[in-house]
């Protein structure tokens, strides 16, 4: 048996080295993580296995991640583009949606297993289109507005719909009872949350372990009573998010996320849940020529329907070209809830393992190159003001 200190010491030396060195191609920290993972796993060099120490953190990990996710969301955002941002929503939801579901179809998943495909095509990635957006400075202009908030919006319902299918997955029959039951805990949690957070934020204002304390109890009070009704805890983490930012000010909000909980979350768990995935990937299944319709039929459709409905979908909303181009493009990249979908769905027995190793092919090329793409060849090209 390994040592922990020797498991540990390569785990945070990754964690530490690899996005700085990969920094430079303008490869996404996460995405670089998941590549080592590959590469020091079992089906790589070996250097480590997954054991269950690992599974845990990495499931907290991805708790976290939907949690910050929850958090980033800036509901006055949402609120400045809310009709517009909604037309974008359900072209990019519905189009790569059933798009999805017709590939599952095709490939033999069933019913549920295609559902899971539609909810993977759907999904799009607040993290990376953020830190894009960021980057260029667009956050606060019109575009990056509505393709901001429209994200937020689609990354809610192919979360509730996944709960959906986990429910499936898991023999669940009262389908509308069950809906109806996630409702009312949507509805509790972002009353009573927000209200409940103002006062105990209030009371510990001076001290920010007490905060972090109550931030993480409350996650896990949110995961428990979710799972009691069915609901996944990913799902229950991102509400929760969403949630307790409505109750911070921005001084508060840019405090707890930047100074705490990001330290918390991306500094140590996180990391662990894309490294874990990226060991329990089997990279070969891709070479392997028998599964090479299925990896290009999944790349290629999905990048074609996320382009092609954002794209759409800005264009109605009166953009020009190059902005509809942009636009689509930042619809594409999946990396957070694509790939905690498609590790729920290998867990339930619901896809393969050929299918779990496609999808992380996916994401890891949809993250990387994405944002290459956008910063190098259509912003480079684009000389007017984004707005």
């Amino acid at each position: 048996m390994e040592s922990y200190y020797y498991v540990f010491f390569i785990v945070l030396s990754i964690i530490f080295i690899v996005p700085n060195l990969l920094k430079k191609f303008n490869i996404p920290a996460i995405t670089s993580i998941m590549i080592a993972g590959i590469i020091i796993g079992p089906y790589g060099l070996n250097i480590l296995q997954v054991d269950e120490t690992l599974k845990v953190l990495a499931d907290f990990g991805a708790i976290m991640l939907m949690f910050l996710a929850g958090l980033e969301v800036d509901n006055e955002t949402l609120k400045q583009e809310f009709k517009n941002s909604l037309i974008l929503s359900l072209f990019s939801l519905l189009i790569p949606g059933f798009g999805g579901y017709l590939i599952g179809q095709y490939l033999g998943l069933g019913f549920i297993g295609s559902l899971l495909y539609a909810v993977i095509f759907a999904s799009h990635s607040v993290a990376i289109v953020y830190a894009i957006l960021d980057e260029l400075k667009m956050v606060k202009t019109r575009l990056g507005t509505i393709i901001l908030s429209g994200t937020i919006i689609v990354d809610l319902l192919t979360l509730l719909l996944l709960s959906v299918v986990i429910k499936l997955g898991t023999g669940g029959d009262d389908i509308g009872m069950f809906l109806l039951e996630s409702l009312m805990y949507i509805i509790i949690l972002l009353v009573s949350i927000p209200f409940l957070s103002k006062y105990i934020l209030k009371l510990f204002e001076k001290l920010h372990a007490q905060r972090i304390h109550y931030v993480l109890f409350i996650i896990f009070i949110t995961i428990i009573v979710g799972e009691a009704i069915g609901i996944h805890p990913i799902v229950g983490a991102f509400i929760c998010g969403v949630a307790v930012s409505e109750a911070l000010t921005k001084k508060e909000h840019d405090e707890l996320l930047n100074k705490n909980l990001n330290a918390i979350g991306y500094g140590f768990f996180i990391p662990i849940f894309f490294l874990v995935l990226g060991m329990e990937t089997n990279i070969r299944v891709i070479f392997d020529l028998s599964n090479l319709e299925l990896f290009l039929i999944t790349l290629i459709s999905a990048v074609a329907l996320k382009f092609i409905s954002g794209s759409m979908a800005l264009r109605v909303l009166g953009f020009d070209r190059m902005k509809n181009i942009i636009g689509g493009l930042l619809t594409v990249p999946k990396i957070s809830a694509s790939l905690v979908a498609a590790s729920i769905g290998r867990e339930l027995g619901l896809i393969g393992n050929e299918i779990f190793v496609t999808i992380v092919a996916l994401s890891v090329i949809t993250a990387t190159i994405t944002p290459i793409a956008i910063k190098h060849i259509f912003v480079a090209k684009y000389d007017k003001k984004v707005n």
